[in-house]
């Protein structure tokens, strides 16, 4: 038998586990759906500009594929009603200045430029944009995903809702739907994007069992044959994943890996043993995966938790962690955040079950203070940092870029 063959096949359409599948719907984000949609009724009932939206929420709760699909739909009814209306669709998820975000944006909205322009200042590329969103015209809505990776440099951020009051365009209306896995990145914001940005805020909560259970069965219908999937398995799997992430695509990636482990073996049933056996096999991977949906500051700071913990010096107060982070900020050439957004930060890492930081006394001594750690094994950790270019340098000599520190 070939290698890419096995003898049997669980799955009716298999596509509808991968993470790109748009389901045809989503019961369990209907409040959000409601709210997102919204900020644009004032566009179809009286032609006013569409309000701004941020989408916040930790990875794998159904941000995305919330947003297009009331994209999907918005353009459907424009076309209808024949209102001029575009959406742009920008994974600002490789950019981390506002330099990179502009060029990635001319990709998308200039056809004949395929890559990021260079050699240009910044005043240069904006005047560019703006002149080629003005050639297009209309109702333009940019959806930014991963928003929370340009950090605290948000000069777009702010000149995109500003851009028609600022008199850089004159035909055209754009709106901004910002996602943002960054439970924090609000308050690394300058006041003025804030005051720009922030008119309609929809925060997504982390699925709970019942909900994921409802996901998986939808999935499960449409992704496996009748009754290939054991009793018990949807209900494991999320529970499972209730208890570590609440995400969707966790759960998903999960039921997907058993199928295929189920195919391998010969099986015509998923069973819960052949679950186990892929939850075993996805750890390293779910490692991997959290790391990539962090931005590239909350990676830094995770590796400086790393770095410490090699050194046997966790848990560590925060200004060491900060110490520590800015180091490693420095190493991969990234932009550092302030010293009072760490501990927000160590807190979003608390939240994907990599770190964990609790609160000490002070005693009579001084006041309350914060310790932090890793939460997964340091190994594992820094097996999944060889698949994050940025940290390269970093990842294959941790021990020298830790003594470097003892002497600094």
């Amino acid at each position: 038998m070939s290698l890419f063959e096995t003898d049997t096949n669980v799955f009716e359409n298999e596509r509808a586990l991968m993470e790109e599948w748009v389901p045809d719907r989503l019961p369990e984000r209907e409040p959000e759906l409601e709210e997102i949609a919204k900020s644009f009724r004032t566009t179809i009932r009286s032609g006013i500009e569409p309000k701004n939206v941020l989408i916040s929420g930790k990875t794998g709760q159904g941000k995305t594929v919330t947003a297009r699909v009331v994209l999907e739909e918005l353009h459907n009814y424009c076309q209808e009603k024949d209102i001029d209306l575009r959406t742009f669709e920008v994974s600002l998820k490789d950019v981390n200045t506002a330099y990179q975000s502009v060029g990635k944006i001319l990709t998308e909205i200039e056809p004949e430029t395929t890559e990021r322009p260079k050699g240009l200042s910044l005043t240069d590329l904006n005047e560019r944009m703006f002149r080629r969103l003005d050639e297009i015209g209309g109702y333009i809505v940019f959806f930014l995903d991963e928003i929370d990776n340009l950090g605290s440099d948000d000069d777009l951020l702010y000149q995109l809702p500003r851009a028609r009051s600022n008199g850089k365009i004159t035909n055209a209306h754009l709106s901004i739907i910002g996602i943002s896995n960054d439970l924090q990145f609000k308050q690394d914001l300058s006041a003025k994007t804030k005051d720009s940005l922030y008119e309609n805020e929809v925060h997504f909560d982390p699925y709970d069992a019942d909900e994921l259970r409802s996901i998986l069965y939808d999935r499960v219908d449409t992704a496996f044959k009748p009754d290939a999937v054991d009793d018990g398995v949807v209900g494991l799997a999320a529970a499972w994943t209730a208890k570590d992430t609440g995400s969707a695509r966790q759960a998903i990636r999960l039921l997907h890996e058993a199928g295929d482990i189920a195919c391998v073996e010969g099986s015509d049933i998923v069973t819960e043993a052949h679950l186990d056996d892929a939850r075993d096999e996805l750890e390293e991977v779910n490692i991997v995966n959290k790391l990539k949906d962090l931005t590239i500051n909350d990676q830094a700071l995770l590796m400086a938790l790393a770095i410490l913990e090699s050194r046997g010096d966790t848990p560590a107060r925060t200004k060491e962690v900060y110490s520590e982070y800015k180091r490693v900020a420095d190493a991969i050439g990234t932009n550092q955040l302030t010293s009072r957004s760490i501990r927000d930060k160590l807190t979003n890492l608390d939240t994907y079950n990599l770190a964990m930081t609790h609160k000490r006394k002070g005693g009579v001594q001084g006041g309350d203070y914060y310790l932090s750690e890793l939460r997964v094994n340091l190994d594992s950790l820094l097996e999944g940092f060889e698949h994050v270019a940025d940290f390269d340098g970093i990842v294959q000599d941790v021990d020298t870029f830790s003594r470097q520190s003892t002497l600094s």
